[in-house]
């Protein structure tokens, strides 16, 4: 029993050992699976909807290696140290500080946009197989926020498993939809050839998609890439997971929307309606399922690891009460009016990994030279003022400056300013790491 409970842990709170660290092939196939969803699929046709066929898929390798960039960074240190995102935050923002950031990926991803998923599976679902009593909104909901929950309880081994199956499947089923558009047009040459009918996008506009669309996922690498046998393992097995399945799902959602040509929804591409037509039927469901499975369940898995490192609740205590609650909303219809509020708060989770990466990378190693360390007897400091203010400031910036890419400006924002008071304040011998907390054995 107390071994069944310990892996349901997942290591939460304590570093992953070297004897369960992953293969680089296994923290790459996981990562994929992350990025892989209905989305990022849709996002391949909304791109197209104002870009040429070759534009959008500049569109998706310029966003996606911009991602994978940020994704390495984190990634790194998550695998170096073993830790996850929440844990790796106790040294940047210090240990009451990376409560806040627990708190608010259990809010934003936990509870927020596991919910919207979920809700957008079953509508989804609805209007791939009409008629079906299995697929009407609510059941689908029901089934399939049940399936993702027990993903998340097993933690890495169980997004791991899921993703070994689910990665090669829809990698099949989407070449295949892709061979399908191609037949539809006639030829390769068409698709390439392919002009948009809609209102235009530049080509930056494409990248803003694409880099907004998934940008989240890139922020909390280390929650993935902890299993990594080193860092640089760990990092590139992350970034380059997430990289190529970005790009492969927008680029087969791409061609699947030009050789449709079904009619939007407002203003979404119709991707399932598009499966459809190109006649991939119960594969188009499976395609579904597993995309979606593989995505939300480390939306529950990211904001269960978040909210661990705040209440001294079990793991799959916390795994049943975010996805209860995230499903709840999704059944009474609500989603939708916690968007403007998970935008919102999610403005400030890209400039948290801005602050991270300038804390590991330069302010601790060059200008107060700290090194880096978790586990029992550690002592963090209780707030770090000068990371605190960076943050709020980064995303500040990311929504408010008229240029460049949001999440993006808002790590660049935060990783400068936090490097620049960091070391003014050093300069002037004024301590902005406030308080200590010595780590006990229990993670607390």
């Amino acid at each position: 029993m107390e071994a069944n409970q310990s892996k349901l842990e997942d290591y939460s709170l304590k570093p992953v050992p070297d004897s369960d660290r992953k293969s680089t092939f296994n923290v790459t196939i996981t990562s994929c699976a992350w990025i892989i969803s209905l989305s990022t699929i849709f996002t391949g046709g909304a791109l197209v909807a104002g870009l040429s066929f070759t534009d959008a898929i500049l569109a998706a390798v310029f966003g996606m290696l911009l991602l994978a960039l940020i994704g390495f960074s984190v990634g790194y240190m998550g695998a170096k140290y073993g830790v996850s995102t929440t844990m790796l935050a106790r040294q940047a923002f210090g240990r009451y500080g990376a409560n806040v950031f627990g708190i608010l990926l259990a809010l934003t991803m936990g509870v927020g946009w596991f919910g919207w998923q979920i809700a957008f599976f079953g509508m989804t679902m609805a209007e791939m197989l009409p008629g079906q009593w299995f697929a009407q909104p609510e059941v689908a909901m029901v089934w399939g926020g049940i399936l993702m929950m027990l993903t998340a309880l097993l933690g890495y081994r169980g997004l791991a498993a899921i993703s070994m199956i689910a990665v090669p499947l829809i990698a099949i089923l989407s070449v295949w939809g892709l061979a399908e558009a191609v037949n539809q047009l006639g030829s390769w040459g068409a698709l390439w050839e392919y002009q948009p009918t809609g209102d235009p996008l530049t080509l930056f506009a494409g990248i803003t998609i694409v880099a907004g669309n998934a940008a989240s996922g890139a922020i909390v690498f280390a929650d993935v890439t902890r299993y990594g046998k080193t860092g640089f393992k760990g990092g590139l097995g992350g970034s380059a997971g997430y990289f190529l399945g970005g790009v492969f799902c927008i680029i087969a959602g791409a061609a699947m929307a030009v050789a449709a040509q079904v009619p939007t929804i407002g203003s979404t591409p119709n991707i399932p309606a598009a499966m459809s037509q190109l006649g991939m039927g119960f594969f188009a469901f499976l395609i579904l399922v597993f995309a979606q499975w593989t995505t939300n369940d480390n939306n529950l898995y990211t904001g269960s690891l978040g909210l661990r490192n705040v209440i001294r609740l079990p793991k799959a205590a916390i795994v049943f009460l975010l996805g209860g609650a995230g499903l709840i909303i999704a059944l009474i219809g609500i989603q939708d009016y916690f968007v403007p509020f998970l935008n919102a708060l999610g403005t400030y989770v890209p400039p948290i990994a801005g602050v991270m990466i300038a804390d590991y990378w330069i302010v601790k190693k060059y200008i107060l030279k700290q090194p880096y360390r978790f586990g029992e007897g550690t002592n963090y400091a209780k707030w770090n003022i000068a990371a605190i203010i960076s943050a709020v400031l980064g995303g500040v910036a990311g929504a408010n400056l008229p240029f460049g890419i949001a999440a993006v400006n808002s790590v660049i924002v935060a990783f400068l300013l936090y490097i620049i008071i960091a070391f003014i304040l050093y300069k002037l011998n004024i301590n902005f790491l406030v308080g200590k907390k010595a780590e006990e054995i229990s993670g607390f």
